[in-house]
């Protein structure tokens, strides 16, 4: 008798460690500490966070991935420029708010820098949420959110686009390739100088863009019409100026810049167990940015695609036939300026309406 006690004792015992094992933390607080090989869980198990090494790189970043789908499939990196060597990271949260992330001792290789003041007697918290986002809570109110610091992906309920009361500007970076998350050549910006717009850029130089916004929708993009899928949103006020998606369905989708410059809209697929490429940003051949050069027209169901506006023509003939249009079209003739008097021949220059294209 005494021996099957002993066992059901120790069965017991080993339950509980099981249990309390299977229990995942969605949040933790100050002097609490996510160590490398441990995690935070979403409440829903959506979403998880941790430590990871990309692809075949041995180097460490903690990140935030799908747990329930798609296992492993990051949408988000902390400490994207400072990797760690080795197993010695842990993510701390400090009493005022500041979420670190350090390596070996106390060697701190990327913070959030959040605070909250010092006389503060709320429980300052760390929560994963199952939307995917990481927030740092005060008394209910948010003091940091890894939403605000979008990487190559944007989930449903991101903005992208500029705090104008912070100067905060929310914008996509991809990764630099499949193995290193450190920010890459290409990026997606929300640019507010003038009518917005979002640009696709690599480095310096302009790739695409969507827009600029006329009050219905971006010009050059098919308004969209009403789904079941998503709704967009575009909102412009004195305080912030963003563009942001919400799904309205059961499905899973995530927008990604990848390392190669491509803008895809991706969606799980539970009978396959992958992701399908639902959209691409690239609405046309047009979409791409100064195809056709100076006062070159770029129609989209026209091949080639691009041709000179009346008036005009070919800056480089030889160019144009070996079908590289960046060099654009200059005037067939000079203006004739008389202040809209007609010239001798009775041909003065005026003004000429074009429809339906995007300047």
């Amino acid at each position: 008798m005494e021996d099957q006690s002993t066992h059901t004792f120790f069965f017991i015992i080993a339950l509980i460690l099981l249990l309390s094992d299977c229990t995942a933390l969605d949040t933790i607080s100050a002097y609490q500490e996510i160590r490398d090989g441990n995690t935070l869980v979403s409440e829903g198990g959506m979403f998880e966070l941790g430590f990871f090494s990309p692809g075949k790189s041995k180097n460490r970043y903690v990140g935030i991935w799908y747990k329930k789908i798609s296992y492993g499939t990051v949408v988000w990196v902390a400490n994207r420029e400072t990797p760690i060597a080795g197993n010695s990271g842990m993510l701390k949260l400090s009493t005022l708010g500041n979420l670190v992330i350090q390596s070996g001792g106390n060697t701190m290789v990327w913070s959030s820098n959040s605070t909250v003041s010092m006389w503060s007697n709320n429980t300052v918290v760390v929560q994963l949420l199952d939307t995917g986002n990481l927030v740092v809570w005060n008394k209910n109110k948010i003091i940091w959110q890894s939403f605000d610091y979008p990487g190559d992906t944007i989930l449903p309920g991101m903005k992208l686009g500029t705090d104008l009361v912070t100067g905060l500007q929310r914008r996509m970076m991809s990764w630099k390739s499949p193995d290193d998350p450190s920010i890459g050549e290409y990026m997606n910006i929300h640019d507010i100088n003038g009518y917005p717009q979002n640009l696709r850029m690599k480095g310096e130089i302009v790739k695409g863009r969507l827009g600029p916004w006329n009050g219905l929708g971006y010009s050059g993009f098919p308004i969209e019409k009403e789904n079941q899928i998503y709704l967009t949103e575009f909102v412009m006020n004195e305080k912030e100026i963003y563009h942001k998606y919400e799904l309205k369905s059961s499905v899973f989708q995530r927008v990604v810049l990848t390392w190669d410059g491509k803008t895809l809209i991706l969606q799980w697929i539970e009978r396959i167990k992958d992701w399908i490429v639902y959209a691409n940003a690239d609405v046309d051949t047009c979409d791409r940015y100064s195809l056709c050069g100076p006062y070159g027209i770029c129609i989209i169901n026209k091949h080639p695609p691009c041709s000179c506006m009346d008036g005009f023509e070919p800056r480089n003939p030889d160019e144009w036939e070996a079908s590289d249009w960046a060099s654009g079209c200059i005037r067939k003739k000079p203006l004739y300026c008389r202040n809209g008097n007609e010239s001798d021949d009775g041909n003065g220059d005026g003004f000429w309406k074009i429809s339906g294209v995007k300047v």
